[in-house]
């Protein structure tokens, strides 16, 4: 099953441009909104690129991910969640609250998140044209839940949206809070801290995450909060989004280190990675050899090359602890074979005997 198509390895033509705009005005709200593609990935170590081990921030794994319609959703860490308001302040209308499970107030102006590819809101008012609203507009737009832990007490959480930015390599990015309820102020960020000092995360639609196996699936109606900090946000900065689903799910896995594809991972936080593939422009059909040469160019190391179902010879473990001999997969498929106790091949000398697919290369920073 395909993804939605999202706009995405792209930037915002402008961040100021208003997109509020009649429904007249269809066309110059797809001007200002409009994300260009970004043809160009990370090739060296920089910003942004140190791996993580993490699908998620911790102060967001009660509500990383949600359903828009208002019913409950239950994720991974045994929470379950309902959003029961949006709240956004109109230019001209104020304050406009929704909760979207309920009936709709005839007469009345609300409030709807869009699925649409890309972090956006919806105002409908009576006579009016609907307007939309994204990007830098969202700034103090609120999120409320009602949450419960392995069927515990009911309570609620809500997060402001406080800042926002555009990356070049990962587009719209979003700055989230959680708001304290008895005063409504600021209570602590939904993110953990990136590698480059900020706590943004890519908001992404018809999106759902397996946080055991890695698995994603397309899911109406379903928005995750992709940290930067965790696997799936840190995928967009390295310019690999989900509208192309096996190069974003093998980029999660190789910036997991999840050598084995079955959801463990051989790394932590903080560890340098450099990702490159054999598709992106510039690298088409780029081998084994031609990496080695790139490594040498650059002062890197090798760690492994990867297809869709994990490493398939591994040089250099990223963790400087562990060696080749420490990697072993209980269960490991390959040429639609199930193969127990799988230890990797070097990939120094290898030869790729199949056809020639997807294929990506993790290399790291040699320990001096």
């Amino acid at each position: 099953m395909s993804f939605t198509p999202l706009r995405s390895l792209k930037v915002l033509i402008t961040v100021t441009a208003l997109c509020g705009v009649a429904a007249t005005g269809c066309e110059e709200l797809e001007e200002d909104c409009l994300e260009e593609q970004q043809t160009l990935r990370p090739g060296t170590i920089g910003d942004f690129t140190f791996n993580t081990s993490n699908w998620v921030s911790a102060a967001s794994r009660d509500i990383y991910e949600f359903d828009r319609s208002g019913v409950w959703r239950s994720n991974g860490y045994g929470f379950e969640n309902k959003l029961d308001e949006i709240t956004f302040e109109h230019p001209e209308l104020g304050v406009i609250t929704t909760n979207p499970g309920a009936p709709v107030q005839q007469g009345a102006p609300r409030v709807e998140l869009t699925t649409t590819g890309m972090f956006e809101i919806m105002v409908f008012r009576p006579g009016e044209p609907p307007e939309s609203f994204c990007g830098a507009e969202l700034v103090g737009l609120e999120l409320g839940f009602q949450t419960r832990y392995n069927g515990g007490p009911q309570y609620a959480t809500k997060v402001r949206v406080i800042n926002f930015k555009t990356d070049p390599a990962g587009g719209q990015m979003f700055d989230i809070h959680k708001v304290n309820l008895q005063n409504n102020e600021l209570l602590a960020p939904i993110c953990e801290t990136s590698s480059k000092g900020d706590r943004f995360a890519r908001v992404y639609d018809h999106l759902s995450i397996n946080v055991n196996t890695g698995a994603a699936t397309d899911t109406p109606d379903v928005f995750h909060l992709a940290c930067t900090a965790s696997a799936p946000g840190k995928s967009a900065l390295y310019g690999y989004l989900p509208d192309q689903r096996d190069e974003f799910l093998l980029a999660n896995r190789v910036i997991r280190a999840d050598y084995c594809a079955d959801g463990h991972p051989y790394t932590f936080p903080g560890n340098a990675l450099v990702i490159r593939d054999n598709f992106s422009p510039g690298q088409e059909g780029a081998t084994l050899a031609d990496v080695y040469d790139y490594a040498a160019a650059e002062g890197l190391a090798l760690e492994a090359m990867w297809d869709e179902r994990g490493i398939i010879c591994v040089d250099t473990p990223r963790v400087e602890s562990l060696t080749r001999l420490d990697v072993l997969c209980p269960i490991k498929r390959q040429h639609g074979e199930e193969i127990h106790n799988w230890r990797p091949p070097s990939c120094e000398g290898f030869v790729d005997m199949s056809s020639p697919g997807m294929r990506f290369f993790s290399l790291t920073a040699p320990s001096e």
